[in-house]
């Protein structure tokens, strides 16, 4: 496992969609979460995403990325340094 967890941020056409590609392995196969409920009884990383972050609402994970779907009015920039902080507990 590499000493730190980086992420490069990806914008997409849809304003309220981003992505958030990773340097670990999130899971070995697709993950899919239309709503934030759904995540919250879902596999340990979408429970910590979905129960401990707030304004996602929808949430897809690749082996090596997040597709966040933020819900309205959430500012992105709080969102995503959440997702980062929880995944770096989560993984160091």
């Amino acid at each position: 496992m590499p000493e730190y967890v980086t992420f490069e941020i990806e914008t997409t056409d849809d304003p309220d969609v981003r992505l958030l590609y990773i340097n670990q392995r999130l899971t070995d196969a697709a993950e899919v979460y239309a709503t934030a409920q759904e995540g919250a009884v879902g596999s340990p990383i979408a429970q910590l995403i979905c129960l401990d972050v707030g304004g996602v609402a929808a949430l897809t994970i690749q082996p090596d990325h997040l597709v966040v779907t933020r819900e309205p009015d959430v500012d992105w920039t709080v969102l995503i340094d959440e997702i980062r902080d929880a995944i770096r507990d989560f993984y160091l």
